[in-house]
């Protein structure tokens, strides 16, 4: 049976010695690793306790999910006949990111960080919601004028 090992590693600069501390009873931003690289040490969770670097950790994740819904929506608006599946599902991320800053980021993030971010991701998600009814209307609009048309 294989046992379980927990570490925390810690050196310190003066004498250059390693602690250890109970690895388990540690409380900060969980990070599992999605890569593994062959012959090396297997890592299947990562803790980090500083609330700067969570902090850093989580804006820079947050800032880079934005970016991408941004750009989902310019590729929207440049595209002459956007279809409804690619709305959809930028909108389904856009809320997804708003319920994980709100369930998980809060408090790991200051208040003002968090507000600001939750108006922006509203704001883009006000935006795919006018896209994807745009979208809907012109739809109804272009299949009233057919039936209209076989009607005479």
């Amino acid at each position: 049976m294989k046992k379980e090992k927990n570490y925390f590693l810690h050196k310190d600069q003066s004498t250059s010695e390693l602690v250890y501390i109970e690895y388990n009873k540690m409380d900060g931003y969980n990070i599992v690793p999605k890569a593994q690289k062959k012959d090396a040490i297997e890592v299947n969770k990562i803790v980090f306790v500083s609330p700067t670097l969570s902090e850093k950790l989580i804006r820079k994740k947050i800032e880079k999910k934005i970016t991408s819904l941004i750009n989902a929506l310019k590729e929207i608006d440049e595209d002459e006949d956007p279809s409804g599946d690619i709305i959809k599902k930028s909108l389904v991320e856009a809320e997804r990111l708003k319920l994980m800053l709100i369930n998980t980021y809060v408090k790991y993030l200051g208040n003002t960080y968090h507000s600001l971010t939750l108006k922006k991701i509203q704001i883009i998600i006000n935006q795919l919601r006018l896209k994807l009814y745009m979208l809907k209307e012109k739809e109804y609009t272009y299949d009233y004028n057919e039936l209209k048309g076989k009607g005479r």
